[in-house]
């Protein structure tokens, strides 16, 4: 785990409410260099403590504005049974994420489709048609409260 400093987590708090923000920008925000900053960022990123800085896409202004939460209960588990399914998923481009989890059920999506038939034509392909799939539930998402891509800083 990559130790942070101090200026380490302002970076991360300054790129988490705007990654767009042009090295200078940042480097005055944090009380640094501009060249400071910059390999501050680099190494952020070597480390794997910034992933990836990508843009947050409103979904109904690409016409994708059938949301839903999909549960997905598998009969087998083992990792060529999961591996076989994520990789379908990855082929997927409505859904935008896909967690196994514990409990009950044993893969949580979600996804942005265009509409019902869109929605239903990818159902066939990802549950119907796959005889691991034992059940899966969809829930539709009727109005977003809250969507955060930052993390709490200890």
């Amino acid at each position: 785990m990559a130790e942070l400093d101090q200026i380490d987590r302002r970076i991360l708090a300054v790129l988490r409410e705007n990654a767009d923000l042009p090295n200078t920008a940042l480097a005055d925000a944090v009380g640094l260099s501009p060249s400071a900053c910059l390999r501050r960022v680099a190494r952020l990123k070597e480390t794997g403590v910034i992933r990836r800085i990508v843009a947050l896409v409103d979904p109904a202004r690409l016409n994708r504005r059938l949301s839903a939460i999909v549960t997905v209960k598998f009969e087998r588990h083992g990792p060529e049974f999961r591996q076989e399914f994520v990789k379908r998923v990855q082929t997927e481009p409505a859904i935008s994420q896909c967690y196994m989890v514990t409990g009950d059920v044993s893969c949580v999506l979600v996804l942005h489709a265009v509409d019902m038939d869109e929605y239903t034509a990818l159902a066939d392909r990802l549950f119907h048609a796959d005889s691991n799939v034992v059940a899966f539930t969809t829930h539709f998402v009727l109005d977003t409260q809250k969507l955060e891509t930052s993390l709490p800083m200890d």
